[in-house]
């Protein structure tokens, strides 16, 4: 990933780049996400990221984010691996603190400032955290792995039935 997305940015280098209307582009490996690293089935598969910088208004400085990501997650119904792909924009005002939050642009995402600062991975591990799906799984229980769609039932200490689950017909 370009050093640039690992960066730390202050509120004056953010400004000069709404000036410029500046663009930043990569991908980032998800197992270079912790936080998001501990959500996902494998830490294999990336996000491919772009921001545009740019300003509404005197002080706020806006960021234009799209991604895309492929990532294993772990199915809820047979606990093997179910890929998600997806892409996402979101348009988001960076603040200083939280009294800037009742004037920011209308239709902006506020993200405030960590400690003065602004990085760019950070920002876009929070976003990729609150695009998962809450419940992730396969579309179909066809899909799934045994585990969902075959249980064992125990009927008593030695005799073990194994049930199949079938979609119902109504």
């Amino acid at each position: 990933m370009p050093r640039t997305l690992y960066a730390w940015y202050s509120l004056n280098e953010l400004e000069a780049f709404a000036q410029r209307e500046a663009r930043f582009d990569g991908t980032i490996d998800a197992a270079q996400l912790p936080r998001l690293r501990k959500l996902l089935h494998t830490d294999d598969g990336s996000v491919r990221v772009s921001f545009r910088f740019g300003q509404q208004r005197v002080g706020y400085v806006t960021v234009e984010l799209e991604y895309r990501f492929n990532f294993k997650l772990v199915c809820q119904r047979c606990l093997d691996p179910v890929e998600e792909k997806a892409s996402h924009r979101a348009l988001l005002v960076v603040l200083e603190d939280e009294s800037m939050a009742a004037s920011a642009p209308a239709g902006y995402e506020p993200v405030m400032l960590s400690g003065e600062r602004f990085q760019l991975a950070e920002v876009i591990e929070d976003e990729l955290i609150v695009s998962l799906p809450l419940i992730s799984r396969h579309a179909r229980i066809e899909e799934c792995g045994g585990l969902a769609r075959n249980f064992e039932v125990l009927l008593d200490e030695n005799e073990v039935r194994t049930t199949t689950l079938l979609p119902r017909n109504h």
